[in-house]
Protein backbone atom coordinates (compact mmCIF):
# COMPACT_ATOMS: atom_id res chain seq x y z
CA UNK A 1 0.00 0.00 0.00
CA UNK A 2 1.06 3.86 -0.82
CA UNK A 3 2.76 5.23 2.81
CA UNK A 4 1.24 8.33 1.23
CA UNK A 5 -2.56 8.19 1.94
CA UNK A 6 -3.62 9.95 4.79
CA UNK A 7 -4.18 8.12 8.10
CA UNK A 8 -6.47 10.18 8.86
CA UNK A 9 -8.62 9.92 5.98
CA UNK A 10 -8.33 6.31 6.23
CA UNK A 11 -9.39 6.39 10.03
CA UNK A 12 -12.33 8.02 9.55
CA UNK A 13 -13.58 6.32 6.53
CA UNK A 14 -13.23 2.97 8.09
CA UNK A 15 -14.91 3.86 11.69
CA UNK A 16 -17.26 5.03 9.63
CA UNK A 17 -17.67 1.53 7.32
CA UNK A 18 -17.38 -0.22 11.01
CA UNK A 19 -20.48 1.57 12.46
CA UNK A 20 -22.50 0.83 9.29
CA UNK A 21 -21.34 -2.81 9.11
CA UNK A 22 -22.80 -3.22 12.84
CA UNK A 23 -25.91 -1.91 11.58
CA UNK A 24 -25.79 -4.04 8.53
CA UNK A 25 -24.96 -7.15 10.67
CA UNK A 26 -27.93 -6.07 13.12
CA UNK A 27 -30.35 -5.68 9.82
CA UNK A 28 -28.93 -9.23 8.79
CA UNK A 29 -29.44 -11.29 11.59
CA UNK A 30 -33.33 -9.70 11.56
CA UNK A 31 -33.72 -10.45 8.07
CA UNK A 32 -32.69 -14.33 8.37
CA UNK A 33 -34.48 -14.47 11.63
CA UNK A 34 -37.66 -13.24 9.34
CA UNK A 35 -40.71 -15.24 8.35
CA UNK A 36 -40.29 -14.62 4.27
CA UNK A 37 -36.55 -15.31 4.43
CA UNK A 38 -36.64 -18.84 2.55
CA UNK A 39 -32.75 -20.31 2.26
CA UNK A 40 -31.62 -22.58 5.26
CA UNK A 41 -29.33 -20.97 7.31
CA UNK A 42 -26.95 -22.55 9.77
CA UNK A 43 -27.16 -20.15 12.58
CA UNK A 44 -24.72 -21.28 15.28
CA UNK A 45 -22.13 -21.24 12.72
CA UNK A 46 -23.65 -17.50 11.22
CA UNK A 47 -23.53 -16.57 14.96
CA UNK A 48 -19.62 -17.65 15.43
CA UNK A 49 -18.95 -15.50 12.07
CA UNK A 50 -21.29 -13.10 12.79
CA UNK A 51 -18.99 -12.62 16.68
CA UNK A 52 -15.88 -12.18 14.44
CA UNK A 53 -17.32 -9.22 12.07
CA UNK A 54 -18.97 -7.44 15.50
CA UNK A 55 -15.26 -7.65 17.33
CA UNK A 56 -13.55 -6.49 13.68
CA UNK A 57 -15.48 -3.75 14.05
CA UNK A 58 -15.19 -2.92 17.36
CA UNK A 59 -11.46 -2.66 17.33
CA UNK A 60 -11.49 -0.95 14.41
CA UNK A 61 -13.69 1.99 16.36
CA UNK A 62 -10.99 1.57 18.90
CA UNK A 63 -7.72 1.53 17.19
CA UNK A 64 -5.64 5.27 17.16
CA UNK A 65 -5.38 7.31 13.79
CA UNK A 66 -1.55 6.44 13.36
CA UNK A 67 -2.44 2.47 12.63
CA UNK A 68 -4.63 3.00 9.61
CA UNK A 69 -1.90 3.13 6.89
CA UNK A 70 -2.38 2.10 3.53
CA UNK A 71 -1.19 -1.68 4.00
CA UNK A 72 -3.88 -1.57 7.46
CA UNK A 73 -6.56 -0.34 5.53
CA UNK A 74 -6.31 -2.63 2.47
CA UNK A 75 -6.30 -5.82 5.04
CA UNK A 76 -9.40 -4.59 6.73
CA UNK A 77 -10.94 -5.03 3.93
CA UNK A 78 -10.24 -8.36 3.24
CA UNK A 79 -11.01 -9.21 6.76
CA UNK A 80 -14.60 -7.60 6.17
CA UNK A 81 -14.94 -9.41 2.94
CA UNK A 82 -13.75 -12.59 4.11
CA UNK A 83 -16.49 -11.97 7.14
CA UNK A 84 -19.43 -11.30 5.12
CA UNK A 85 -18.54 -14.09 2.40
CA UNK A 86 -18.74 -16.45 5.68
CA UNK A 87 -22.08 -14.76 6.42
CA UNK A 88 -23.41 -15.56 2.96
CA UNK A 89 -22.28 -19.29 2.98
CA UNK A 90 -24.05 -19.65 6.58
CA UNK A 91 -26.95 -17.96 5.46
CA UNK A 92 -27.86 -20.12 1.69
CA UNK A 93 -24.77 -19.78 0.01
CA UNK A 94 -26.01 -19.12 -3.80
CA UNK A 95 -29.34 -17.95 -2.76
CA UNK A 96 -28.48 -15.69 0.23
CA UNK A 97 -29.48 -12.34 0.03
CA UNK A 98 -26.94 -10.92 2.45
CA UNK A 99 -24.65 -10.50 -0.45
CA UNK A 100 -25.64 -6.65 -0.56
CA UNK A 101 -23.29 -6.61 2.81
CA UNK A 102 -20.65 -6.33 -0.15
CA UNK A 103 -21.58 -3.21 -1.76
CA UNK A 104 -20.84 -0.87 1.19
CA UNK A 105 -17.54 -2.10 1.55
CA UNK A 106 -16.95 -0.81 -2.24
CA UNK A 107 -18.37 2.36 -1.61
CA UNK A 108 -16.65 2.96 1.46
CA UNK A 109 -13.40 2.20 0.10
CA UNK A 110 -13.36 4.94 -2.63
CA UNK A 111 -13.20 7.23 0.32
CA UNK A 112 -10.08 6.19 1.31
CA UNK A 113 -8.85 8.65 -2.36
CA UNK A 114 -6.68 5.64 -3.12
CA UNK A 115 -7.18 3.32 -6.00
CA UNK A 116 -5.07 0.39 -4.34
CA UNK A 117 -6.86 0.38 -1.71
CA UNK A 118 -10.22 0.07 -3.62
CA UNK A 119 -8.78 -2.34 -6.01
CA UNK A 120 -7.69 -4.70 -2.69
CA UNK A 121 -11.17 -4.33 -1.77
CA UNK A 122 -12.54 -4.90 -5.11
CA UNK A 123 -10.71 -8.43 -5.35
CA UNK A 124 -11.31 -9.41 -2.18
CA UNK A 125 -15.09 -8.87 -2.43
CA UNK A 126 -14.93 -10.91 -5.79
CA UNK A 127 -12.78 -13.94 -4.91
CA UNK A 128 -14.48 -14.44 -1.02
CA UNK A 129 -17.76 -13.94 -2.85
CA UNK A 130 -16.91 -16.66 -5.11
CA UNK A 131 -16.18 -19.31 -3.12
CA UNK A 132 -19.03 -18.44 -1.07
CA UNK A 133 -20.92 -19.65 -3.82
CA UNK A 134 -18.85 -22.23 -4.86
CA UNK A 135 -20.08 -25.34 -3.00
CA UNK A 136 -23.52 -24.56 -3.95
CA UNK A 137 -22.74 -24.38 -7.84
CA UNK A 138 -20.80 -27.09 -7.50
CA UNK A 139 -23.69 -29.11 -5.49
CA UNK A 140 -26.38 -27.94 -7.81
CA UNK A 141 -24.94 -29.85 -10.67
CA UNK A 142 -25.74 -27.71 -14.15
CA UNK A 143 -28.61 -25.72 -12.80
CA UNK A 144 -28.21 -22.88 -15.60
CA UNK A 145 -30.71 -20.71 -13.23
CA UNK A 146 -28.34 -20.46 -10.01
CA UNK A 147 -25.09 -19.64 -12.54
CA UNK A 148 -26.85 -16.85 -14.31
CA UNK A 149 -27.72 -15.22 -10.90
CA UNK A 150 -24.35 -15.99 -9.53
CA UNK A 151 -22.35 -14.48 -12.73
CA UNK A 152 -25.34 -11.33 -12.51
CA UNK A 153 -24.52 -10.74 -9.23
CA UNK A 154 -20.34 -10.90 -9.31
CA UNK A 155 -20.58 -8.80 -12.52
CA UNK A 156 -22.66 -5.93 -10.72
CA UNK A 157 -20.07 -6.28 -8.07
CA UNK A 158 -17.67 -5.66 -10.37
CA UNK A 159 -19.20 -3.25 -12.01
CA UNK A 160 -19.93 -1.03 -8.56
CA UNK A 161 -16.25 -1.79 -8.10
CA UNK A 162 -14.66 -0.31 -10.64
CA UNK A 163 -16.91 2.70 -10.53
CA UNK A 164 -15.51 2.95 -6.83
CA UNK A 165 -12.16 2.49 -8.49
CA UNK A 166 -12.53 5.83 -10.36
CA UNK A 167 -14.10 8.03 -7.77
CA UNK A 168 -10.91 6.70 -5.63
CA UNK A 169 -8.42 7.93 -8.94
CA UNK A 170 -10.63 10.67 -10.71
CA UNK A 171 -12.50 12.98 -7.27
CA UNK A 172 -10.86 11.53 -4.28
CA UNK A 173 -6.61 10.92 -4.56
CA UNK A 174 -5.11 12.52 -2.24
CA UNK A 175 -2.13 10.13 -3.08
CA UNK A 176 -0.81 13.18 -5.49
CA UNK A 177 -1.91 16.23 -3.87
CA UNK A 178 -1.07 15.01 -0.04
CA UNK A 179 2.63 14.04 -1.50
CA UNK A 180 4.04 15.79 1.29
CA UNK A 181 2.57 13.66 3.94
CA UNK A 182 4.89 10.86 2.40
CA UNK A 183 6.24 8.66 5.47
CA UNK A 184 9.40 7.72 5.18
CA UNK A 185 9.93 4.48 6.89
CA UNK A 186 14.06 3.88 6.49
CA UNK A 187 15.39 7.46 5.63
CA UNK A 188 15.71 6.67 1.86
CA UNK A 189 13.34 9.19 0.81
CA UNK A 190 14.40 12.01 2.49
CA UNK A 191 17.96 11.10 1.28
CA UNK A 192 17.06 11.09 -2.12
CA UNK A 193 15.45 14.36 -1.92
CA UNK A 194 18.75 15.80 -0.24
CA UNK A 195 20.68 14.31 -2.97
CA UNK A 196 18.81 15.81 -5.44
CA UNK A 197 19.09 18.78 -4.60
CA UNK A 198 22.71 18.42 -4.23
CA UNK A 199 22.96 17.57 -7.60
CA UNK A 200 20.58 20.49 -8.59
CA UNK A 201 22.12 23.31 -6.99
CA UNK A 202 25.60 22.63 -7.32
CA UNK A 203 27.37 24.94 -5.61
CA UNK A 204 24.58 26.37 -3.32
CA UNK A 205 24.19 25.69 0.35
CA UNK A 206 21.29 23.15 1.28
CA UNK A 207 20.26 22.54 4.55
CA UNK A 208 18.55 19.37 6.56
CA UNK A 209 15.81 20.64 9.09
CA UNK A 210 14.65 17.74 11.40
CA UNK A 211 11.58 18.83 14.02
CA UNK A 212 10.23 16.93 16.85
CA UNK A 213 6.95 18.64 17.30
CA UNK A 214 6.28 16.24 20.83
CA UNK A 215 3.81 13.82 21.59
CA UNK A 216 0.56 15.97 22.35
CA UNK A 217 0.44 17.78 18.83
CA UNK A 218 -3.64 17.85 18.05
CA UNK A 219 -3.38 17.35 14.54
CA UNK A 220 0.08 16.02 12.74
CA UNK A 221 -1.44 16.30 8.83
CA UNK A 222 -3.10 20.00 9.83
CA UNK A 223 0.73 20.46 10.82
CA UNK A 224 2.40 19.33 7.82
CA UNK A 225 0.03 21.64 5.83
CA UNK A 226 1.11 24.48 7.40
CA UNK A 227 5.20 23.59 7.00
CA UNK A 228 4.78 23.05 3.41
CA UNK A 229 2.62 26.34 2.93
CA UNK A 230 5.15 28.33 5.10
CA UNK A 231 8.73 26.57 4.72
CA UNK A 232 8.82 23.72 2.28
CA UNK A 233 7.72 19.88 1.75
CA UNK A 234 8.10 18.22 4.97
CA UNK A 235 8.85 14.34 5.03
CA UNK A 236 7.37 12.73 7.91
CA UNK A 237 10.06 10.04 9.40
CA UNK A 238 9.15 6.19 10.41
CA UNK A 239 5.72 6.25 12.42
CA UNK A 240 5.80 9.05 14.66
CA UNK A 241 5.81 12.63 14.48
CA UNK A 242 9.26 13.51 13.58
CA UNK A 243 9.66 15.26 9.97
CA UNK A 244 12.21 16.42 7.63
CA UNK A 245 12.33 19.26 5.44
CA UNK A 246 15.48 20.23 2.88
CA UNK A 247 16.05 23.64 2.05
CA UNK A 248 18.13 25.33 -0.76
CA UNK A 249 19.94 28.33 -1.30
CA UNK A 250 19.89 28.87 2.83
CA UNK A 251 22.32 30.80 5.32
CA UNK A 252 22.22 30.20 9.27
CA UNK A 253 19.82 32.91 10.01
CA UNK A 254 17.19 31.52 7.33
CA UNK A 255 17.43 28.04 8.48
CA UNK A 256 17.06 29.32 12.09
CA UNK A 257 13.93 31.14 10.62
CA UNK A 258 12.43 28.18 8.86
CA UNK A 259 13.20 25.91 12.24
CA UNK A 260 11.33 28.94 14.27
CA UNK A 261 8.07 28.92 11.96
CA UNK A 262 7.66 25.19 12.33
CA UNK A 263 7.81 25.05 15.81
CA UNK A 264 5.13 28.01 16.22
CA UNK A 265 3.09 26.17 14.23
CA UNK A 266 3.53 22.85 16.18
CA UNK A 267 2.97 25.26 19.51
CA UNK A 268 0.30 26.58 18.07
CA UNK A 269 -1.63 23.00 17.79
CA UNK A 270 -0.77 22.20 20.88
CA UNK A 271 2.76 20.70 20.96
CA UNK A 272 5.36 20.77 24.17
CA UNK A 273 8.49 20.40 24.11
CA UNK A 274 9.08 21.10 20.47
CA UNK A 275 12.58 20.69 19.05
CA UNK A 276 14.68 21.18 16.21
CA UNK A 277 18.12 19.92 14.72
CA UNK A 278 19.44 21.73 11.34
CA UNK A 279 22.82 20.88 9.01
CA UNK A 280 23.68 22.61 5.85
CA UNK A 281 25.71 21.32 3.10
CA UNK A 282 28.94 21.83 2.46
CA UNK A 283 29.61 23.42 6.10
CA UNK A 284 28.58 20.69 8.42
CA UNK A 285 28.88 18.08 5.69
CA UNK A 286 30.04 16.86 2.32
CA UNK A 287 27.72 14.43 1.60
CA UNK A 288 23.86 13.85 1.85
CA UNK A 289 24.27 10.71 3.80
CA UNK A 290 26.80 12.61 6.50
CA UNK A 291 24.24 15.87 6.35
CA UNK A 292 21.37 13.60 7.92
CA UNK A 293 23.75 12.38 10.39
CA UNK A 294 24.49 16.14 11.10
CA UNK A 295 20.94 17.27 11.01
CA UNK A 296 20.13 14.06 13.14
CA UNK A 297 22.84 14.69 16.01
CA UNK A 298 21.95 18.44 15.67
CA UNK A 299 18.35 17.25 16.68
CA UNK A 300 19.64 15.27 19.54
CA UNK A 301 21.57 17.50 20.98
CA UNK A 302 18.41 19.71 21.38
CA UNK A 303 16.95 17.48 23.89
CA UNK A 304 19.88 18.81 26.32
CA UNK A 305 18.34 21.62 26.36
CA UNK A 306 16.72 22.76 29.10
CA UNK A 307 13.56 24.82 27.26
CA UNK A 308 10.03 24.33 26.24
CA UNK A 309 11.71 24.67 22.57
CA UNK A 310 14.66 24.48 20.92
CA UNK A 311 16.95 24.61 17.94
CA UNK A 312 20.54 23.44 17.51
CA UNK A 313 22.05 24.24 13.96
CA UNK A 314 25.12 21.85 13.90
CA UNK A 315 28.49 23.04 13.80
CA UNK A 316 27.79 26.80 14.83
CA UNK A 317 30.46 29.00 16.75
CA UNK A 318 29.30 29.75 20.34
CA UNK A 319 29.66 33.10 20.61
CA UNK A 320 27.20 32.85 23.70
CA UNK A 321 27.76 31.18 27.03
CA UNK A 322 24.71 28.61 26.67
CA UNK A 323 27.03 27.00 23.88
CA UNK A 324 26.54 25.71 20.00
CA UNK A 325 22.56 26.18 20.72
CA UNK A 326 20.02 29.15 20.99
CA UNK A 327 16.38 28.28 22.80
CA UNK A 328 13.53 29.16 20.37
CA UNK A 329 10.96 30.32 22.59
Amino acid sequence: MNGRVSHRRNARGLKALSLLYLGLIVASLLLVHGASYEPAVSFILLYLVVSVGVTAAVAMLLLPTAQFGGGFSGGAYVLFAAVTAMMVFFSGGVSSELYVLFFPLLLASALHGSWRITFVALFSVLFCYALAVMPGLLNGGTDSEAAALVFYRLATLGLTGVFAISVARNFLNVENPEDYYATDEDGSMLLGRVEDELAARRGVQVAVILVDPGRKVEDVELLLERVRARIGDPILLGEGTVFGVVLSGVDDRMVESAARRALAAASSLGAEETRAGAAIYPRDARTAEDLLVAAGQALEAAFEVESPSAIVLAGRSAPRAEGRYRAAR
